[in-house]
């Protein structure tokens, strides 16, 4: 006989006891019971046999699922601190009005504070009076330019001042802009008033990509407040580009 095959009657014994309830001690299986009175003493301790390994392998899938749980648990907790995202962009920028240009007309507002005072700028470069967007994203742009004369400073009298604001964007590949924002009105200044005031504030979502430049355009920037609450400029990421 081959030793490596099974035996007819360890085959018949095996498909015997397979069939029987779970819930069913061979030992004391009744003898009414036609496949528990074919089982013989080997067979029982067959099948005891059996149970036991069977005991066995359910130990060793139980201690296997814990420990991979564990392990997962571990993992999972360790991984925000493996892959913790950086912080999201953003830009504050303060008005430095030690800096601010002459003109008239359409005139490039270069003349601010990136690290002084609330000024602060995270995971953006700030070049030339620019911000410049470090990663692809939307960004909430935002730019507040407060229009201030006192009658000391001159004679307004009689003119009419087109105050405005203009918020663009410049790829420095390209070396193209486009208007983004912009914002304000015409103002006759009469000289019966000791002070004049105006804000312009205009805010909105735009899709940056890494290496595009945002940065501010006004008209009279001689009138602008020095107050860093007056006039200042900004950005912040909002989400990725899908």
């Amino acid at each position: 006989m081959d030793p490596h095959r099974i035996s007819e009657e360890d085959t018949n014994c095996l498909r015997s006891f397979l069939r029987l309830p779970e819930n069913v001690d061979l030992p004391e299986a009744t003898l009414a019971n036609q496949e528990t009175r074919l089982l013989s003493e080997s067979c029982r301790r067959m099948k005891q046999a059996f149970q036991r390994v069977m005991q066995k392998v359910s130990l060793l899938q139980v201690g296997s699922w814990w420990k991979f749980q564990a392990t997962m648990g571990a993992s999972w907790s360790d991984s925000p601190k493996k892959s913790k995202p950086e912080k999201a962009p953003f830009a504050h920028l303060i008005i430095d009005s030690h800096n601010i240009p002459s003109g008239t007309g359409k005139v490039n507002l270069t003349c601010w504070h990136h690290d002084k005072g609330w000024a602060n700028v995270l995971n953006m470069t700030f070049s030339d009076g620019r911000l410049i967007a470090n990663h692809d994203g939307f960004y909430y742009l935002y730019a507040n330019v407060y229009f201030r004369h006192h009658e000391t400073s001159g004679n307004l009298t009689g003119q009419t001042l087109q105050l405005m604001v203009y918020v663009t964007k410049t790829d420095a590949k390209r070396r193209n802009s486009v208007v983004l924002m912009k914002g304000g009105s015409t103002k006759n200044w009469s000289g019966e008033s000791e002070f004049h005031f105006f804000s312009v504030n205009v805010s909105g979502f735009f899709k940056l990509k890494s290496g595009e430049m945002v940065s501010l355009q006004v008209s009279y920037p001689s009138l602008l407040d020095h107050s860093p609450e007056g006039t200042y400029f900004g950005a912040f990421k909002i989400r990725d580009i899908d």
